[in-house]
């Protein structure tokens, strides 16, 4: 079977919150390693000044990047990072890769039986060692706008350390907002937070717990295992 890891088919999303003042430097290193800027945005970091966010210094604007990149090419983009950006020091930004499920199913399509049996299985075991290995998951969660600051306390009291805010809309189609009970559009506070694995399920019971669907706040709350880190070290 082909090193079915080296080819760009074992893709991850890169997520790199990072100080306003990196991201010139940060979208240099990308450029470099020909990863495609999909999306960037503004944020907010949540933890007190006293201990400093986990993404960074508390309360100062992040800016938040993603973009695609071949599995293969996390390490080189890790070393990269760390060595133009400060990632590897306290309150310099913290870089993620999450799984990408869903994009290949294209591609299996074209490929003759032998090789759509063969992409299929290092898929299925590419995804299960991801899941065993994983030290970390991302919680990310939807509240109306306002709430942002009782999830990260809730998070927080239940060992999170910080997490980033983006300000954005929810949209519900007719059904939906008849199903949950919530407004078909209103103003939303999305909140990342990166835990250790071992406190995801505690955490995200905690959240849903003061801040879900039954809840003034109207919150949506789910996870996803990370692949890599880099900035959590310290």
């Amino acid at each position: 079977m082909p090193e079915l890891e080296k080819l760009p088919i074992a893709q991850r999303v890169l997520i790199t919150i990072t100080q306003e003042k990196d991201q010139k430097r940060l979208e240099s290193v990308l450029e470099s390693l020909h990863i495609p800027l999909i999306f960037q945005a503004r944020g907010q970091g949540t933890a007190p000044s006293e201990m400093m966010d986990i993404f960074g210094l508390g309360g100062t604007t992040r800016l938040i990047t993603a973009g695609f990149l071949p599995k293969l090419l996390i390490q080189p983009a890790f070393e990269q990072l760390s060595s133009q950006l400060f990632f590897r020091h306290k309150g310099g930004g913290i870089a993620i890769t999450l799984p990408v499920s869903g994009i290949q199913s294209h591609i299996l399509n074209i490929l003759n039986d032998e090789a759509r049996a063969a992409l299929t299985d290092y898929l299925k075991g590419d995804e299960a060692e991801m899941k065993e290995k994983s030290a970390y998951s991302l919680i990310w969660v939807s509240v109306a706008s306002g709430y942002s600051d009782d999830v990260v306390d809730t998070a927080r009291k239940a060992g999170a350390r910080g997490g980033t805010v983006l300000k954005g809309l929810r949209h519900h189609s007719q059904r939906a907002c008849q199903s949950l009970g919530v407004p078909i559009q209103v103003e939303q506070d999305f909140v990342m937070i990166v835990v250790p694995r071992e406190n995801k399920a505690e955490i995200m019971a905690a959240i849903s717990g003061a801040c879900g669907l039954n809840t003034p706040a109207h919150g949506i709350v789910l996870s996803l295992p990370v692949d890599d880190v880099l900035g959590l070290e310290h």
